[in-house]
């Protein structure tokens, strides 16, 4: 940094610190990005965006206003007071000054985002109830920052050249606004409104997608040209504006007239260099460690195990906001399988826009845009891709790729109320059941009053919060397949005179209405339950939590201990809230011993009609759906879907609806008070000394 760009980077730095302006800017600024990342990490939960991506997309949309208000007088200050008369009758080239007070407004900008950074940090390690930063700890924050540090860098270019283009620090501010905030974000909001292909066509706001992109650690060099290109593009404009000042009077026509020109063609220039780095664009991996790329024992598992060739086919378009977060998933996964000695994973990527033959191909051979499609040796799994495709359902299908098939189905009672698992809205059960068919499983319906016997491919039976009665044939038949070693999935309400509520105390298990008074909660009329037992079925379980809606207690029935060691009922709370179970197992003939040809008899009974609906799986953040899925192995008898460590990939706070204040108080008030306050004296103490 030369002698003039620094003498002018302090005095910029020392004006801003002057301010009571500053002091305001900045506490205000920490208090809307939190709260912005309190909302945020709330809507997150339960899901695969990592906290880094949450903390970045809440400071990132702050960011230009800041930068904005900090140079807003930098140049506007100077110009209306004729003191740039003065500076410039030295011999100094005007891109000193220029660079001088860029650095400053951009220092300014990113010590606040740092600011920002700490806090997050201090309160959620502070009130969180577990550890969120994984084995990386903040360095897992490092891509958010360069994202942030990139976007930063533009703002306070642009904002500097705004206040170089006008004599009045509120127009400056305004205009600076314009060009960061309203008009991007405004053009966007337009194009989404009266496209008809929308955000499926366009793909997310590319200000926000760049700053997911790079914090979750997929950096392009389009977006590098984009926000370098555009910062020299804006401080060549400022320093040019600033020469217009110096060339002023009749004697300097041609050099302001020329100076126009040369911004203009900056502009094209910086416009040209972006849509070259587009067509030719490369992604790049950055080898950080967050929550998007460490994989769950389960995944490493199933990677190691797995051999020979595997094609991964992701047949989406580019622009798709999906695209680069499941390409870096794919790339990451084929990473762990080399590392591991497990199978040679190759990578095709199809735009149907762009690719048109592939895409041609990929028809005809069934697959549908949108999906990603696994092959080895002759055999296909196919996955169509969501917003909470992630981890998990690539690891299902490679292990259903890789190990014989298996027909195991999930037969589900009709005819009571039940929900239905082909139902796809709030109330139905479409979405575990598609996460049963990744795991292998087909789902079936039983009709109880046939005359036929239960099929010999019958995994499990289960009832979804049946609201009538079943008939007395029904319940025989139930009790009939339980003594021959059936299994049961029974999702039940509080009334126990409906579905197989009289059947239950035959079977160990006791429903009673509990009080859950000062349990923790989420909504108010939940209750969350994290306490686990020692269980093949929850046991990798913990460390989360599942959330009921008023549920139903149980309770070990008279029926448990009575008989002999092949008929003795033995019942596990399996889910507690203090020592109320709410969900519990009953297993009969688990200690006749190997040599005894007898399938153990297997029954879960969990205490909530609306647990495996969709609604309460996309709304919850819970482990609601890892806890059906194990449920679902445990009574089949394969190995759990679910778990704790599974569920690497997701973001899980632990907060109640008390912890989620408390942290909105202590981020967005507290915290930048504190930070306004000791600005607020620095400025004074420096005024008063002055």
């Amino acid at each position: 940094m030369s002698s003039p760009v620094k003498i002018t980077f302090f005095r910029s730095i020392g004006h801003a610190r002057n301010l009571y302006s500053t002091a305001i800017a900045v506490g205000l600024f920490l208090a809307v990005s939190a709260a912005l990342f309190v909302y945020n990490l709330a809507c997150a939960e339960g899901t695969r965006v990592s906290l880094a991506v949450i903390w970045a997309s809440s400071v990132a949309p702050i960011a230009p206003a800041l930068a904005a208000f900090l140079a807003m007088d930098v140049w506007s200050d100077e110009l209306k007071s004729g003191r740039i008369d003065l500076l410039l009758t030295s011999s100094v080239f005007e891109r000193d000054f220029v660079f001088g007070k860029f650095y400053g407004v951009w220092l300014m900008t990113m010590v606040a985002v740092l600011l920002s950074f700490v806090s997050t940090v201090t309160v959620l390690g502070a009130l969180a109830p577990g550890s969120l930063f994984g084995s990386s700890g903040p360095l897992a924050f490092l891509p958010a920052f360069i994202a942030l540090l990139l976007q930063t860098m533009l703002w306070s270019s642009i904002s500097t050249a705004m206040s170089a283009l006008t004599a009045y620090a509120p127009a400056a501010f305004t205009f600076s606004a314009l060009l960061t905030i309203a008009l991007p974000r405004c053009g966007w909001l337009a194009i989404m409104m009266f496209s008809g292909k929308g955000r499926s066509w366009f793909g997310e706001m590319p200000l926000d997608a760049d700053v997911m992109d790079i914090a979750s650690g997929v950096l392009s060099t389009s977006s590098l040209a984009f926000y370098f290109a555009g910062t020299l593009a804006a401080l060549f404009i400022t320093s040019k504006a600033v020469m217009r000042v110096r060339c002023a009077g009749r004697g300097g026509r041609g050099r302001r007239a020329a100076s126009v020109v040369a911004s203009l063609l900056a502009i094209v220039a910086a416009a040209l260099a972006v849509r070259l780095a587009w067509r030719y664009d490369v992604t790049l991996d950055l080898p950080v460690s967050n929550i998007s790329t460490v994989f769950s024992q389960r995944t490493r598992g199933v990677l190691a195990e797995s051999s020979g060739e595997i094609t991964a086919t992701l047949f989406l378009a580019r622009n798709d906001s999906n695209f680069r977060r499941i390409g870096h998933l794919l790339r990451t996964m084929k990473r762990e399988a080399a590392s591991h000695g497990g199978a040679r994973f190759e990578l095709r990527f199809v735009d149907p826009r762009w690719d048109i033959g592939d895409a041609e191909r990929l028809v005809r051979l069934g697959l549908e845009e949108k999906s990603v499609m696994l092959t080895r040796r002759g055999r296909k799994v196919t996955i169509a891709i969501g917003e909470e495709f992630g981890e998990q359902d690539l690891t299902s299908a490679i292990r259903r790729l890789t190990t014989p098939p298996q027909r195991r189905n999930v037969y589900w009672t009709y005819g009571h109320g039940e929900a239905r698992f082909d139902d796809y809205g709030s109330f139905g059960m479409s979405d575990i059941a598609r996460a049963l068919s990744r795991e292998g499983y087909q789902n079936s319906v039983i009709d109880l009053t046939a005359g036929a016997a239960v099929p010999a491919d019958c995994a499990l039976i289960a009832i979804a919060g049946a609201k009538n009665a079943f008939s007395r044939v029904e319940l025989g038949r139930l009790d009939a397949y339980m003594k021959e070693g059936g299994r049961l999935l029974v999702f039940t309400g509080q009334n126990s005179e409906v579905g197989v509520g009289p059947l239950l105390p035959a079977w160990g298990v006791r429903m009673i209405v509990p009080s859950f008074k000062d349990a923790p909660t989420l909504s108010g009329s939940d209750v969350i339950a994290s306490a686990f037992a020692e269980h093949p079925l929850t046991s990798p379980l913990k460390g989360s939590r599942i959330v009921l809606e008023r549920p139903v207690a149980f309770a070990s029935s008279a029926a448990v201990g009575e008989s002999s060691a092949t008929e003795r009922l033995e019942f596990t709370p399996l889910a507690t809230v203090g020592e109320i179970a709410v969900a519990a197992s009953i297993e009969r003939g688990a200690g006749a011993g190997s040599d005894v040809a007898i399938r153990p008899t297997r029954l879960v009974a969990i205490g909530d009609p609306g647990f495996p609906l969709n609604l309460s799986l996309s709304l919850k953040a819970n482990a609601n759906r890892d806890f059906i899925l194990n449920a679902v192995a445990y009574l089949s008898g394969t190995e759990s879907a679910g778990s704790s460590d599974s569920r690497a990939d997701l973001l899980l706070t632990g907060f109640d609806r008390s912890g989620q204040l408390r942290h909105l108080v202590w981020s967005a008030l507290v915290l930048p008070a504190v930070v306004f306050a000791v600005l607020f004296l620095i400025a004074m103490r420096r005024r008063h000394r002055s």
